[in-house]
């Protein structure tokens, strides 16, 4: 289909470990001599292959198969090690696969190890020349663009002097100034603007969103969940270098965070209950997870008994919270997360809760609060974790649901910009 600029076929890569230089040498000069004189294979035996080997293989993908469409954005998330950083470079061509097939259908721009394609010893600008000719610019196209390149990048004189004396934040500068300026179809981006300072950050991704609004793709690697699911469509995950799910940015996050919570879990004890997926409070395909020490068994509007609603700016909303967990929950609290309509988080509360009656081990309790619409008009959603707190910042999820509940903001007659109120209030300070 002529909308599909990336298509990955079963594609897989595998290394050769090998335990010391010298296991090198021998699988270049050994099997090489096997096959010249046959009678040497009972010399060097070997009970898994013809030939000797002295290697392992290390899988870092496994048959992996996925599309993306035109002006798409796409997050690839997992654990460090699950094959994210090699499947890039899969798509960039700077690696071969072992398996399988990459179909790429435009110009590739590629910001990927930090510094990579940079030369220390030239200075910026002529690695910027450098650079650009590699992604398929002429002299005379560089020239045209090089000082709206420099102007980007902001690292003033530093352009004219050797790369090796630059830290890392004004290299990723120079490349990520370099990468966009040569208007590529698919743009991929490995972890790289992590390493910014927070105005650079936010300058890139303004540009990055200008790019996506013109048909760019963008595919990028990120351990930060929040952007993830604020900038992506779509979402990648890696584990131990197979996919585990394709799906909305929202969904595989909170999938991310699930895993993530488990092991976490595992390396706490080994006799720790496992972070697991969970019915849904709100619908059949409701995401929720945590372990078996307890659950939320309803969540709703206090007034109509849903789980979605619509207000007006100004009004409150009152939510009923009803949990049942194991008698022996240390210190056992209900978080409420207030969400855009992309799930990143504006907000939140956390309350201690008290059983209003224990049967058999299990306590029950009950919880209201009230949540004031200081909203713009717009979607939010709710989630809500019971937990165990050990302390303000570490807790342990018992049962988190993801989205339990959604409601609407039609209008809002508030006086405030961005999606939220803040309370800030004028202050008249009179002269002396």
């Amino acid at each position: 289909m002529t909308d599909i600029v990336i298509r990955v076929q079963n594609l897989s890569k595998c290394y050769h470990i090998y335990d010391a230089p010298r296991d090198r040498l021998k699988q270049f000069v050994v099997p090489k001599l096997c096959r010249a004189f046959p009678p040497l294979r009972n010399v060097f035996p070997t009970p898994h292959s013809p030939l000797p080997t002295y290697y392992r293989e290390f899988w870092a993908l496994k048959d992996i198969s996925f599309e993306i469409k035109k002006g798409e954005t796409v997050g690839i998330i997992g654990r460090n090690g699950s094959g994210k950083s090699t499947l890039l470079q899969l798509i960039c061509g700077t690696l071969s696969p072992t398996g399988g097939n990459v179909e790429t259908n435009g110009r590739i721009a590629a910001l990927l190890e930090l510094g990579s394609g940079f030369n220390p010893e030239f200075n910026g600008r002529e690695n910027v020349y450098m650079n650009a000719t590699v992604l398929g610019l002429s002299k005379e196209e560089i020239d045209a663009r090089f000082d709206d390149i420099a102007a980007f990048a902001d690292i003033g004189d530093f352009i004219e002097q050797p790369v090796k004396t630059y830290s890392s934040g004004m290299i990723v500068r120079l490349a990520f100034a370099v990468t966009v300026s040569v208007e590529p179809d698919i743009l991929i981006v490995d972890e790289a603007l992590a390493v910014g300072d927070a105005a650079f950050q936010f300058k890139c991704l303004e540009r990055l969103k200008q790019l996506t609004q013109s048909g760019v793709t963008l595919v990028f690697v990120s351990h930060d969940i929040q952007m993830v699911k604020s900038f992506c469509s779509r979402a990648i995950y890696l584990y131990g270098g197979e996919v585990k799910a394709i799906g909305t940015a929202e969904h595989l996050a909170e999938l991310y965070i699930m895993d993530t919570r488990d092991e976490q879990q595992k390396q706490r004890a080994s006799n720790a209950r496992r972070v697991v997926p969970k019915p849904s409070v709100s619908s059949q395909h409701g995401l929720a997870f945590g372990t078996s020490q307890g659950r939320i068994v309803k969540a709703e509007f206090f007034e109509s008994g849903l789980t979605q609603a619509v207000f007006a700016g100004g009004e409150s909303a009152d939510i009923l919270i009803e949990a049942a967990y194991e008698s022996d929950l240390l210190n056992p609290h209900i978080s409420i997360i207030l969400q855009n309509q992309k799930m990143v988080e504006l907000g939140g509360r956390s309350f201690c809760i008290v059983p209003y009656v224990t049967e058999n081990r299990i306590s029950k309790a009950r919880l209201i609060c009230s949540l004031p619409i200081i909203l713009g008009t717009g979607q939010y959603h709710i989630t809500m974790r019971l937990e165990s707190r050990e302390s303000k910042t570490v807790q342990l999820p018992i049962d988190k649901q993801v989205g339990a509940l959604s409601f609407e903001v039609s209008r809002s007659n508030l006086d405030f910009l961005g999606s939220v109120d803040i309370g800030i209030l004028q202050k008249v300070v009179r002269g002396q």
